[in-house]
């Protein structure tokens, strides 16, 4: 399965309800976003499967990979990931076909 990046638009604040999913073109290289977001890492994300706030400079670098105006001043974003890479899918299904314990 490929993996679908999308940015999570939020309005302003800890209080900000939901507004949208906006998708992040398929073009943009995991590559790219490890060594954006490598820094705020507690462990390896190399697939880029976790989600990540995103603070001014963060959507200065991803604006070119959305459609949408990404405009600090009106919302909050995060950038999100859908689905697995096919090895990991096996992996999952494998894990939830063995019981948890032996």
């Amino acid at each position: 399965m490929q993996i679908k990046r999308a940015i999570e638009v939020w309005e302003k604040g800890m209080d900000g309800a939901f507004v949208a999913t906006w998708p992040v073109a398929d073009t943009i290289s995991p590559v790219f976003l490890l060594q954006l977001f490598a820094a705020e890492q507690q462990r390896p994300d190399p697939d880029m499967l976790l989600g990540y706030f995103l603070s001014p400079d963060k959507l200065a670098a991803l604006q070119p990979y959305v459609a949408e105006q990404l405009d600090a001043s009106r919302y909050d974003f995060i950038l999100t990931a859908f689905g697995l890479p096919s090895q990991r899918a096996q992996d999952a299904a494998d894990a939830q076909e063995s019981p948890p314990f032996d």
